[in-house]
C-alpha cells in the first residue's frame, strides 16, 4: 500500500498544480552555473547559486533537470558513463574533478549531448556543444571558486546562455528533445507488483540522498533474488509508477513542514486529501523556534483541543482524512523502511493529545516549553547531541504516533543524566512522569504539580530530601556543595542508608536558621507517613523520588500569592 499511497500523492499535487515534476524530469540541486557566449566561450566567473547558512550547511538552486534513475546518486563501476542530459556535476561538464582529469566522464556526457541534440539548431544546445569540443580540462583548476565547484557542496551545474534568462536545461527546445528521446528508449514487458497490470518495466527503483546514495528498493546481493531474477526483476514496477513513487517521496523528503529529522531517523508524512493538520505537523512534533505567528496559532489550537480530547473549532477540519507517514533511516546501501503507521487525523490527534498529556508537568519558570517536541525530550537522554541514541528517535516517535509504551531508554537516560549531574529539571519530571504514567502496568497516577495526599514511599523521600536541602539553604546561605550535590544518588537509590544522617544534620540547620521552625514542621509532616526508610528503590521507585524533589522544590521556591501569604 506504500506506493499506493504515494503514486495517489503524486497525483493529488499534479492536479493541484504545485510544483512537481513530470515524467522524466526531477528536481534537483544546482550549485553553480557557467555562463556561455553563443559561440560556446566562457563568459565571465562560474555563478555560485548557494546560499550559505552554516559552516559547510547550504540551501541550494532547485530546478527540474532531464532525468534517469542511473544518475541521480552514481558511485562504484560504470558510474563514468552514466551522464545527465545538459546538467551534471564538474567530473562530466569540464573532465576535472579538482586536479585529477576524468576523460572518460567529459566523453560520456558529450557523446550524451550529441546524441540527443545532435541535429538542434537551437543556441542553447549550439553554444553547449561548442564549449565541450573547445573546452581544455586542464585549464578548470584556474577557475575561481574551482575546489568548490568540484568539492562535496558543489552539487550540479548548469548552462546559461548569454544575455538570456534561464538555463538552457530549462529551454522548452532542449525538453522536447529530452521528451523524445523517453519516448524512444524501450523497456520490458511485464506485470508490475503494484498495479497487477501489465507495462513498460523499471529496471531499479530511483536513489536518494542518503550517505553515499540509497535506494528504497534494491537487491544488490545474490541472497536477495530469486528464481534466477536480477535486480529489479525480483520487483517489478511499472516506469510511470515508479517515478510517481519515488518523486512524491523525494518531494515529502526536500518538504519543511512535512519531514521531521531526528537523529539518523527521517519521518514524513502526508493526507490523503488537503488537511491543514499536513501543513504543521513537524511543528507539533518538534517546534522550532521562527515559526510564523498563523502557524502558532492553529497548532496552539490543535494541541488544546487534543489534550482535551475535543475536535479544533475550524471549518476545514476533517477528521476522517488518512494520515499517512513513513519512518526511513539509512542502513548501508539500502533506505530502510523503520515504521509506517496509517490512521485518521482524528486517530493521529488523539494519540498526540495522550502524548502530551502524559507529559503534563508544573514548569518551573517561564521558559520551560509547555508541549516540548522530541528533540526537546532526546537532549535530555545525553550530556552532548552526539551521544543520543540514534534508535532513540524513531522508537519515540512510534510510540507517541502508535500510542505504544515509551521506549526505556528514555527513562534510563533521564535518570542517568540525573544521577551524573542532580539537575531535575521541568523537562526530565515531565519525561519521567509520561513513561511511568504510560508503561507500568498498574498505570500509576502521577501528579503534575504537589500532591500532599500520595503516600507513596519514593514519592515522600523526594519531597523530604527537598526540605532538608531547602534547610540547608536556610541556615548556611549559598555553599559550594548542598546536601543534593553530595547525596543525590544514595538517597534516590538507598535511602536506608543517608537519610538518618540527613535527619540528625538537619536539627542542627533548623536550630541555626532564623525560620528553621518551618522547615521543622514540613519535615514532620512528610515524616508522618513514611513507616521506614526502604534500603533500595527500584528504576520505578528512583523516577517517583526524582518528580517528588521537583515538585516540592517547586512548591517551596515558587512566588506565593497574597491569600496565602496572609494564611
Amino acid at each position: 500500500m506504500i506506493f499506493q499511497n504515494l503514486i495517489a500523492y503524486y497525483d493529488r499535487l499534479a492536479e493541484a498544480g504545485e510544483d512537481i515534476p513530470a515524467l522524466g524530469f526531477s528536481s534537483e540541486e544546482l550549485g553553480f552555473s557557467i555562463t556561455l557566449s553563443r559561440s560556446g566561450k566562457l563568459v565571465g566567473e562560474p555563478r555560485d547559486l548557494r546560499n550559505k547558512l552554516a559552516a559547510n550547511k547550504y540551501e541550494y538552486r532547485l530546478s527540474e533537470v532531464p532525468y534517469t534513475n542511473g544518475v541521480n546518486v552514481r558511485s562504484g563501476k560504470g558510474a563514468e558513463k552514466t551522464p545527465n542530459f545538459m546538467a551534471d556535476k564538474a567530473d562530466y561538464i569540464f573532465g576535472m574533478s579538482g586536479n585529477t582529469a576524468k576523460p572518460v566522464h567529459k566523453k560520456s556526457f558529450t557523446e550524451l549531448v550529441e546524441k540527443i541534440a545532435g541535429e538542434s539548431d537551437d543556441p542553447g544546445v549550439l553554444a553547449v556543444k561548442a564549449f565541450l569540443a573547445a573546452w581544455n580540462p586542464a585549464n578548470s583548476p584556474e577557475l575561481p571558486l574551482w575546489d568548490e565547484i568540484c568539492g562535496t557542496h558543489g552539487k550540479w551545474i548548469a548552462f546559461e546562455l548569454e544575455g538570456e534568462m534561464g538555463f538552457v536545461h530549462e529551454r522548452p527546445a532542449v525538453m522536447a528533445l529530452w521528451q523524445q528521446y523517453l519516448e524512444q528508449k524501450k523497456y520490458r514487458q511485464g506485470i508490475s507488483l503494484v498495479t497487477g497490470s501489465s507495462g513498460n518495466l523499471q529496471e531499479q527503483y530511483a536513489q536518494f540522498k542518503f550517505g553515499s546514495g540509497a535506494s528504497l528498493v534494491s537487491f544488490n546481493e545474490n541472497a536477495y533474488e530469486s528464481y534466477n531474477k536480477k535486480r529489479g526483476d525480483n520487483a517489478p514496477i511499472h516506469v510511470i509508477d515508479e517515478f510517481k513513487s519515488s518523486t512524491a517521496l523525494k518531494y515529502l523528503f526536500r518538504s519543511k513542514k512535512q519531514r521531521l529529522t531526528i537523529g539518523d531517523a527521517v519521518t514524513v508524512f502526508w493526507t490523503e486529501r488537503v488537511s491543514p493538520v499536513e501543513a504543521f505537523m513537524s511543528f507539533v512534533l518538534n517546534p522550532q523556534p521562527g515559526d510564523d505567528a498563523a502557524d502558532n496559532q492553529k497548532i496552539s489550537q490543535f494541541l488544546r483541543a487534543a489534550k482535551k480530547g475535543k475536535t479544533p473549532d475550524w471549518q476545514d477540519y476533517e477528521g476522517d482524512v488518512r494520515f499517512y507517514i513513513l519512518g526511513f533511516s539509512l542502513n548501508k546501501a539500502r533506505l530502510a523502511l523503520r515504521f509506517r503507521h496509517d490512521c485518521s487525523v482524528d486517530e493521529l490527534k488523539d494519540r498526540i493529545g495522550e502524548h502530551f498529556r502524559c507529559l503534563e508537568m508544573e514548569t518551573s519558570s517561564e521558559r520551560d516549553m509547555e508541549n516540548p517536541g522530541i528533540w526537546h525530550l532526546l537532549k535530555e537522554t545525553a550530556r552532548e547531541t552526539k551521544d543520543i541514541s540514534p534508535l532513540l528517535g524513531g522508537a519515540l516517535m512510534r510510540s507517541i504516533l502508535e500510542g505504544r509504551n515509551y521506549p526505556l531508554n528514555l527513562y534510563n537516560g533521564v535518570l542517568g543524566r540525573i544521577r551524573a549531574d542532580q539537575r531535575i529539571t521541568y523537562l526530565r519530571a515531565a519525561i519521567l512522569k509520561a513513561v511511568l504514567t504510560r508503561n507500568y502496568e498498574n498505570k500509576l497516577e502521577v501528579p503534575m504539580s504537589l500532591d500532599e495526599q500520595k503516600h507513596d514511599a519514593a514519592y515522600l523521600l523526594g519531597r523530604l530530601f527537598a526540605v532538608l536541602e531547602k534547610a540547608q539553604l536556610d541556615a548556611l546561605g549559598k555553599v559550594n556543595a548542598t546536601i543534593k550535590d553530595r547525596f543525590y544518588g544514595a538517597a534516590s537509590a538507598t535511602p536506608a542508608t543517608v537519610f538518618p544522617r540527613l535527619l540528625r544534620l538537619a536539627q542542627h540547620h533548623i536550630a541555626k536558621a532564623e525560620y528553621g521552625y518551618i522547615s521543622d514542621k514540613n519535615i514532620a509532616k512528610i515524616m508522618e507517613n513514611i513507616t521506614a526508610f526502604p534500603s533500595h528503590l527500584d528504576l520505578q521507585g528512583q523516577g517517583l523520588f526524582a518528580i517528588g524533589y521537583y515538585q516540592q522544590k517547586n512548591a517551596l521556591y515558587r512566588k506565593r500569592s497574597k491569600g496565602e501569604e496572609n494564611e
